[in-house]
């Protein structure tokens, strides 16, 4: 390394001062300035309309005035401006060479730092493998430096900071990553214990690997809890699903016996022929007894008699187990009933020689209808 010099600043002074022209100018300007306002003399009030028109014109006269004095300011700051433009330029073309200089040491420097850092991580790393050779390939020294080596002014990249303490502090922060580990493994159920621990070493924080542990655990056991609650769903339907198809088989093997049973009694029961219909004489609708009269008064009516039953409907039920002699009367009659009485009812009819026809309601109403 070259030899540094020692050499002393002398202040240089320049021959023209741009400041000591616009002290003498503001000298000046203060002179006239106070030579002018002399010839102004500001009424306390304004009597009429010739007072009016001279306080105007004198308004005038003044800011025209401190006009010229302003144009004359703005010229000289222009100019001073420009003086202090062009001596920022020549400064800096005079401290160049000291600036690079500068420049050139800050270079060098930082080199050495560079490089001094990469000697104290690879010492850093080398003690690592030597000492936690297994933990290497879960936590990068990065990692364990930034956690525990990056305190302000004894930090272990600091140059400040012997070597053998920075060695010395990394197996500290080494032992605690080794504790945290079984700390965590022990706070967590054990099925959650890897991803607690794979956690903690991304982190080398051991309260978020254990509350992450945690709501893993926890989101588990909803699921869980909603597999269990499904599944008891499916199989209650299940359930419902079978007792509905054993009831409904039940019930077709009842149906199947009873219609059974009612053909097994049409075909033993005797063939009996309907008497001759005899309409019997219609009663007379006698009238009902007045209701008594209600308050206010109203006119005396008589309550409706019930029909009378149908005589039809009586003669079928007292000859329908008898034949009947001669042709078939010419009715068409609807019944409404279970197949079971279909069946018999056509057996019935077959045997007394009467053309039956039946056939599914499918919902539908007929009407008894004679020929």
């Amino acid at each position: 390394m070259s030899e540094t010099q020692r050499v002393e600043a002398t202040t240089i002074e320049t021959a023209i001062s741009p400041l000591s022209k616009a002290e003498a100018w503001l000298a000046q300007a203060t002179e006239r300035v106070a030579a002018l306002a002399e010839q102004y003399k500001v009424p306390d009030e304004i009597p009429d309309e010739r007072a009016y028109k001279d306080a105007k014109a004198s308004r005038a006269s003044a800011r025209k005035d401190a006009k010229e004095l302003d144009d004359e300011r703005k010229r000289m700051t222009r100019e001073m401006d420009d003086a202090l433009k062009k001596f920022r330029t020549d400064v800096k073309g005079v401290l160049e060479p000291l600036t690079d200089i500068d420049l050139a040491y800050k270079a060098a420097l930082d080199d050495y730092e560079e490089r001094w850092g990469e000697q104290r991580r690879q010492d850093l790393q080398d003690a690592y493998d030597e000492y936690a050779p297994d933990l290497v390939p879960l936590v990068p020294l990065d990692r364990i430096v930034a956690r525990y080596g990056s305190e302000r002014g004894k930090g272990w990249l600091n140059r400040s900071t012997n070597v053998e303490a920075a060695k010395a502090g990394l197996r500290g922060a080494i032992d605690s990553i080794a504790l945290g580990e079984r700390t965590v493994e022990g706070a967590v159920d054990p099925e959650d214990a890897e991803g607690a621990k794979a956690d903690y070493f991304a982190s080398l924080d051991m309260g978020a690997a254990i509350q992450a542990a945690q709501a893993r655990a926890e989101q588990r056991e909803r699921v869980r809890r909603l597999e269990e609650e499904r599944r008891r769903r499916e199989e209650e339907q299940r359930r419902i699903e079978r007792e509905a198809a054993e009831r409904r088989e039940r019930e077709r093997q009842e149906r199947l016996e009873r219609e059974r049973l009612e053909r097994e009694r049409a075909a033993q029961a005797p063939v009996q022929g309907p008497m001759p219909y005899q309409p019997e004489a219609t009663p007379e609708p006698q009238p009902m007894p007045y209701e008594p009269q209600a308050t206010p008064y109203e006119p005396p009516r008589i309550l409706e008699q019930p029909p009378a039953p149908s005589p039809l409907i009586a003669h079928v039920a007292e000859t329908m187990g008898q034949p009947e002699a001669g042709t078939v009367p010419p009715f068409v009659m609807c019944a409404y009933g279970s197949r079971a009485d279909a069946d018999a009812f056509k057996v019935w009819c077959e045997q007394r020689g009467i053309k039956a026809t039946i056939k599914p309601t499918g919902g539908s109403v007929y009407r008894i209808v004679r020929k």
